[in-house]
């Protein structure tokens, strides 16, 4: 094995190791939403539009305790909405990402019912949830991940804040997704294959990656003619004072 496979296997479990510690003590993600959660595209209006506000009684009730905190002089339905939302933010806990790549462009791109959705690099699950609560139940949610503990906590979040009338079905996969080669060929037993997608999303996972060409290429062959793949990630260029670039949620970059 060459020294850079030595430092890129290195590098590989690194990461592994480090957001599957991150998810198993219990993560903060749910902190990030708190501060910046609107600013990222996870706003009320769209956990609506996600079917992650119709929850039912018995899931409120395992946050009675909060109810208590809350401020007395609230009518009974800002109770109720309170409740969901902190119920929700418990979703982000073990959240790594950035913006919601289903929000691109004024949700111009935002799946359809009965779509099929590949999210790469799926962490813990929370953009997942939100796709299969867009597609509905004649829609299709395929999570990849490389750490188990990940995908072992996005199976658990889906059988929390899930119902299986209003959501997608979830499978959740553990792969590599700069290499295509085996992502595409070793899950095809449950549905996994080139062609599949109507919309693939990531969401700051590409940044992580050690053959990026590869990551895009994974992408690329998950989708169906005609297909989109939402990206959100972070990058670092080089300041250029003659360039004005603008981005946030709902817009594009531009220059």
């Amino acid at each position: 094995m060459s020294k850079y496979e030595i430092e890129k296997r290195r590098y590989i479990d690194a990461v592994k190791n480090a957001y599957g510690s991150y998810v198993e003590r219990g993560g903060d993600g749910n902190e990030v939403l708190k501060l910046r959660g609107e600013t990222l595209g996870y706003d009320e209006s769209f956990f609506r539009a996600c079917n992650m506000m119709a929850m039912e009684n018995d899931h409120v009730e395992k946050t009675e305790e909060e109810a208590k905190t809350t401020n007395n002089n609230n009518n009974e339905d800002e109770q109720i909405l309170q409740l969901q939302l902190q119920s929700i933010q418990k979703l982000f806990v073990a959240f790594c990402g950035s913006g919601c790549p289903l929000r691109i462009d004024g949700d111009k791109y935002l799946p359809k019912e009965g779509d099929v959705v590949v999210d790469l690099g799926c962490g813990a699950g929370h953009d997942s949830i939100l796709a299969g609560g867009v597609v509905g139940p004649t829609g299709r949610i395929f999570g990849v991940d490389c750490t188990q503990a990940m995908l072992d906590q996005s199976q658990q979040n889906v059988d929390v804040y899930t119902k299986e009338s209003m959501f997608a079905p979830f499978t959740f996969c553990r792969g590599s997704i700069d290499d295509p080669s085996e992502l595409l060929t070793s899950h095809g037993n449950v549905g996994l294959k080139e062609g599949i997608a109507n919309v693939v999303i990531s969401n700051g996972v590409f940044n992580l990656c050690t053959n990026k060409s590869l990551a895009f290429q994974s992408a690329f062959e998950l989708l169906k003619p005609g297909g989109k793949f939402l990206l959100n990630d972070v990058c670092v260029v080089e300041e250029n004072s003659a360039v004005a670039i603008s981005c946030s949620i709902g817009d594009e970059a531009t220059s």
